[in-house]
């Protein structure tokens, strides 16, 4: 009996010191200390100023703060900051916490999601908005939307800018998706060509007035690098352009929907060939006996 109350007294004793260790440990919910190292992830649901609130899963939610030197990763953008996340983002947090323990200081803010790519054309554009909707190859119909760290290209045009872009341009963006919204990073186009075939109806100052062959009447605009080729008039200019010609005409788009020839192929209209003389009239020649 003495034996095994000695062993209950034993074990009471490493009971307690088990439970006084565990007391001592923190829980998945205590609140860390403040200055250490913080690793968080959750869904944006709120953008300040110079904050972020992060949902978690384990701290609950999280009030960011975020710093002059606070480095930002967004897929598609080269370089980003916080204009350029938005509410919906699942991100990853580097950095402090702080005092309360209920907020942290961010070091890096990583928007997680892969890089997306989608082709298509513009269908409309609003600049003063910073969006546009673009129709890709399968017809669906993509709202962009874009920052001020969105890169520009366009083939052809030294510094673009937004008002160089305009409907029915052929357009790749590369960004992702936030909440059925695609936010670009980068925006790569070039001017529309099309080839009009049909019959020149006027020239009105520099404009050309052409119905094609399928009954559209253009007007195509011209300056001074627009070439004119008429067969057998070596520096043809559009004085030389009559109503009633051929025409083929390589044009590219305006922003603002118009069309810009680049070279016009005249040909003037075959004249009628002239009426086969009938058959000689007078007597019938006499043969010689």
């Amino acid at each position: 009996m003495r034996r095994m109350g000695l062993w209950l007294l034993i074990l009471g004793w490493v009971f307690l010191q088990v439970g006084t260790v565990w007391a001592q440990e923190p829980s998945p919910t205590a609140t860390p200390a403040p200055g250490r190292p913080a690793l968080v992830r959750g869904n944006i649901t709120a953008i300040g100023d110079h904050t972020l609130t992060l949902s978690t899963e384990r701290w609950g939610t999280l009030e960011v703060q975020i710093r002059e030197g606070t480095r930002f990763h967004v897929p598609g953008f080269v370089q980003a900051s916080l204009g350029e996340v938005r509410v919906g983002d699942r991100a990853t947090v580097h950095g402090r916490w702080l005092e309360e323990g209920r907020s942290l200081e961010a070091q890096w803010v990583i928007v997680q999601g892969p890089v997306q790519v989608r082709r298509g054309t513009v269908e409309r554009i609003d600049v003063a908005a910073r969006r546009m909707e673009v129709k890709t190859r399968a017809g669906e119909r993509i709202p962009i939307e874009w920052t001020e760290h969105t890169r520009l290209h366009i083939t052809g045009v030294i510094s673009p800018t937004w008002s160089d872009l305009g409907a029915g341009y052929p357009v790749t963006v590369i960004g992702h998706f936030v909440e059925g919204t695609f936010l670009a990073g980068r925006v790569i186009s070039h001017r529309p060509h099309r080839l009009f075939l049909g019959v020149l109806q006027g020239v009105e100052g520099t404009t050309l007035v052409i119905q094609t062959r399928s009954g559209e009447v253009v007007r195509l605009q011209t300056d001074a690098q627009t070439r004119i080729r008429i067969p057998g008039h070596p520096n043809a200019t559009l004085a030389d352009l009559r109503a009633g010609d051929t025409v083929a005409a390589r044009a590219i788009g305006n922003p603002d929907g118009t069309w810009l020839a680049r070279t016009v192929i005249a040909r003037s209209p075959k004249a009628p060939r002239p009426a086969s003389p009938g058959p000689r009239q007078g007597p019938p020649p006499t043969r010689r006996p």
